[in-house]
Formats: structure tokens, C-alpha cells, sequence
């Protein structure tokens, strides 16, 4: 596959029907701190330990924000429309030589099954295809969090293969994981 430069423009805001796509600012560390860094079930496949401070949480928010001046940084905060509230998080990474990256998500408990991240990822693969240029976006899952597969087959992701991952910075963590991918060109895509 020929390899074509993909367009970096950084974190733009995405609107979908009931959400907002948007970079983070420091006024977001309350609602992080309320809706999901504090939250073990939340936590318990990134590989950090739920917060335990809001200084905690501000710090890392600092530190997101600061990535906003690479062009190459896509991490959004999801924020609902109805109420202007901060619930979750998705970012795009791991971008390499043929145009492929990884998507990965965490969102509110109290916001669980009513589809809320699969219309934020719906969102962000609409802009990595049509924005980006990316060719294919690539997302795995433990095999004990069947839900985060469900978001992705509902947003027209194949289902791959599933194997072991050692995961060097968070031993509780390694395990089998579910891999799964899309393509721009996947009849699968559900725009």
C-alpha cells in the first residue's frame, strides 16, 4: 500500500447529536475528578490507579493540555450537549508508516450502555478517515471488558484475532486481548 502523508492538523472540535468532541482546559479536572479517574471499574483495564486527589487530576490534565502543541496530538475530552459536562475521554495514537493508528476510549460509568461512545467513536473515525487521511484504525480490548467490544463491531470495526499482551508499564492488565480494525474503504464503516 503507498504510504501517503497524513494531514496533522491536531485536536479539532467534533460535534455529534449529543456530544462534544473537544480539547481539554483546566476547568475539566472537576468533572474528571467526579466522572471517571476516581472510578476503579473506570480504571481497571487503562493501567492507572484511580485518583486519589484532584491535585492529581490537575496535574495530568496540565500535562494533556500541553501536548495540544503537537500537531500529531488528538485526545478529546467528550463532553454532553445537554449539560456541558466532561464524561469521558478518546484520543488517536500509535500513527506509523502505512497511515494506521490506534483509537482508545474510557467514559463515566453512569454513562454505560446508551451509546454514547460509540457516537463519539463513530465521530472520531469520521474525522481520521475524512480530516487525517488515515488509512485503517486499529483497537483492542481485554477479553474481561466484552462491552468496549461491542462499542467497537457497532462501529463497523472487525473483529481480528485475540491473543496474549503483555503490557510492560501495568502487569494487572496483561492478558488475552481482542484485536479489531477498520478501514476507510470498509463497506463496514457506519458514518
Amino acid at each position: 500500500m503507498e504510504n501517503i502523508m497524513l494531514n496533522h492538523v491536531g485536536t479539532q472540535t467534533l460535534e455529534t447529536e449529543r456530544l462534544i468532541l473537544r480539547r481539554y482546559v483546566c476547568s475539566d479536572a472537576s468533572d474528571m475528578y467526579c466522572n471517571w479517574v476516581t472510578d476503579p471499574a473506570v480504571s481497571k483495564f487503562w493501567g492507572w490507579k484511580p485518583h486519589e486527589n484532584i491535585e492529581e487530576t490537575q496535574s495530568l490534565l496540565i500535562e494533556w493540555i500541553e501536548e495540544y502543541k503537537n500537531t500529531e496530538t488528538y485526545h478529546w475530552v467528550i463532553v454532553l450537549k445537554n449539560n456541558s459536562q466532561a464524561i469521558g475521554y478518546i484520543y488517536l495514537n500509535a500513527f506509523d508508516d502505512a497511515d494506521n493508528c490506534e483509537v482508545h476510549f474510557a467514559l463515566s460509568q453512569k454513562y454505560w450502555n446508551q451509546g454514547i461512545m460509540s457516537e463519539a467513536c463513530k465521530g472520531v473515525l469520521t474525522f481520521s478517515f475524512s480530516v487525517l487521511g488515515v488509512e485503517s484504525v486499529h483497537t483492542r480490548h481485554h477479553i474481561d471488558n466484552p462491552a468496549s467490544g461491542r462499542v467497537m463491531l457497532k462501529c463497523g470495526r472487525r473483529y481480528i484475532k485475540t491473543k496474549y499482551k503483555k503490557v510492560s508499564d501495568c502487569e494487572q492488565i496483561s492478558g488475552d486481548f481482542c484485536f479489531y480494525e477498520i478501514s476507510k474503504n470498509d463497506k463496514h464503516f457506519i458514518n
